[in-house]
Parts: C-alpha cells; sequence; structure tokens
C-alpha cells in the first residue's frame, strides 16, 4: 500500500509504481498512473533497467510542497519521483497564442482538426508524463542533478525518443498530437522567441515558458525523425554513443549522423542569433 505524511495527498494503489494524488484529481490521476505503467513496463524491458520512482498528481495548492520547478503544471522529474498536474496549465495555450501569428493557414486548420477550438491539451500534457519517465533512464547526479549527456537539448531529445517510441509502439492514434505540435514549432520557426540557440535552451524556461516548449517541440520533432529511421535501435545508439558529459557539440553532430544524418543536418542548421 502507498503511505503518505501529506494529509492533503491520496495514495491510489494498483499500478507499477506509487501514486500520490490531490484530492478531487484522483480519476485524472489514474489515467495518467496507467499510461505511466505501460511505458514503464516498456522502457524496462528495452532499456533492461528499472528506476524506482512516485508518481504525484498534483493540483495547484500542493505544487509548491512537492514540485522541484515553481511553474505549475511543467511536468518534472528527478530520481524518486515525477511530478504533473491532472490537467494542462495555462502556458499551454499561452504558447499556442504566442505561435498562431507565425502560422500559415493550412498550420492553424491542423492544429484545429487534432486539438479542437478551443484547443484541448490534456492527452498531450498527460504524455509528456512517458518524457520524464524517459529521464530516469539516464544518469542523474544525486546532488547536482547532472545529467551524463553533454547538453541540456542531447538530454531532453532522448527523453522525447523514449516519449514519441512508447506513442507509436503502444498508442498510435495518439502520434498526431506530438507529430502536430513539432510541425507548427517547425513552421513557426526562431524568430517569435528572444532566445533561439539550441545551448540557450536550459536557460530559457526562466526567461519564457513558451520559448522554453518551442525548444521541446522542435526537439519532438527530432524524436520522430530519429525513432522512425531506427526504433529502438536508435534509441539504444543515442544514449551509448551520446551518454558521455565531456563531448565537444562538434561531437554531437558527429554522432549524431551515425544515427539520423537529417537530424545532424538540422542540428548544424538550428538558427542562432
Amino acid at each position: 500500500m502507498t503511505e503518505t505524511t501529506n494529509p492533503n495527498l491520496v495514495a491510489l494503489d494498483g499500478y507499477a509504481m506509487p501514486v500520490l494524488a490531490s484530492a478531487g484529481s484522483q480519476e485524472r490521476a489514474r489515467v495518467i498512473a496507467a499510461r505511466t505503467g505501460r511505458a514503464l513496463s516498456w522502457l524496462e524491458r528495452s532499456l533492461r533497467r528499472r528506476p524506482l520512482f512516485t508518481l504525484y498528481v498534483l493540483d495547484e495548492q500542493d505544487w509548491p510542497a512537492v514540485s522541484d520547478v515553481p511553474i505549475y503544471g511543467m511536468p518534472q522529474s528527478v530520481p524518486g519521483k515525477i511530478v504533473t498536474s491532472p490537467q494542462p496549465a495555462g502556458w499551454w495555450q499561452e504558447y499556442l497564442d504566442a505561435l498562431r501569428p507565425h502560422l500559415p493557414p493550412e498550420m492553424l486548420a491542423d492544429l484545429a482538426r487534432v486539438f479542437g477550438d478551443p484547443a484541448d491539451f490534456t492527452t498531450m500534457a498527460d504524455l509528456v508524463a512517458v518524457h520524464e519517465l524517459t529521464h530516469l533512464f539516464h544518469e542523474i547526479h544525486p546532488v547536482t542533478w547532472a545529467s551524463e549527456f553533454p547538453a541540456d537539448w542531447v538530454m531532453e531529445l532522448f527523453a522525447n525518443i523514449g516519449m514519441h517510441g512508447y506513442v507509436a509502439t503502444h498508442e498510435p492514434q495518439l502520434l498526431p498530437l506530438p507529430v502536430t505540435l513539432a510541425a507548427a514549432a517547425r513552421a513557426a520557426g526562431a524568430q517569435p522567441w528572444p532566445l533561439r540557440e539550441l545551448a540557450a535552451m536550459g536557460a530559457s524556461m526562466q526567461t519564457s515558458v513558451p520559448n522554453y516548449v518551442w525548444f521541446e517541440f522542435m526537439l519532438i520533432g527530432f524524436a520522430e525523425s530519429i525513432w522512425n529511421t531506427g526504433g529502438i535501435d536508435a534509441m539504444l545508439a543515442f544514449q551509448q554513443t551520446l551518454g558521455q558529459p565531456t563531448l565537444s557539440p562538434e561531437a554531437v553532430v558527429h554522432r549524431l549522423t551515425a544515427i539520423d544524418p537529417a537530424v545532424a543536418e538540422a542540428v548544424r542548421a538550428w538558427p542562432t542569433g
């Protein structure tokens, strides 16, 4: 049985990991926990390890007591826990609103077809928990939180490969959600954002949450390409060859070329300034 000392949280039993949810969020937490459990089983079989963690599904009131990231609704993971929200936070709509002026009519129509009008990001936000779960399958220093990867964007790309791979193999009917938002990120380009260089991805969350989300969906597009090129073998090769923190940017691109030449070229062509 899952135990909690927080009187505001409800323990949900019957899942592959301990689950704690804000009171009133149990129904949504069960949906998220079931998907996280399926993804955990798949990643465990594929990557041959099993991290131990608690899944927290928290409302805005309970968020500050548990979360290591103050931005409400920004899914996150650190060794031992994944934290997410039962409903998508307002920054999802803020991101879409920032994209709209830079998108052609056909892209706007695709977004409305996939997400509705007004847009409903609930399922897409739930899928990000799989991204966060994938982070628990690479090394993270327990004190500094430094990862085995040489840059934030490389680490985030690995997590996005895990998310895309899970959706492609277990819930392919949901692929239009990440794929369409990745296409919208490419269509909008770098113009809307104050921080554009890949090296600035980590800092962008402090500057603008929508700016950071743009980086993630650009990388989700890369993850789609890598998965379509080599599937789980490409994901394993990515971790094996890029999971070295001292790699130079040039070495990262060189090693990416062996995994997916198109993604390597896109990294070379990434906008600067």
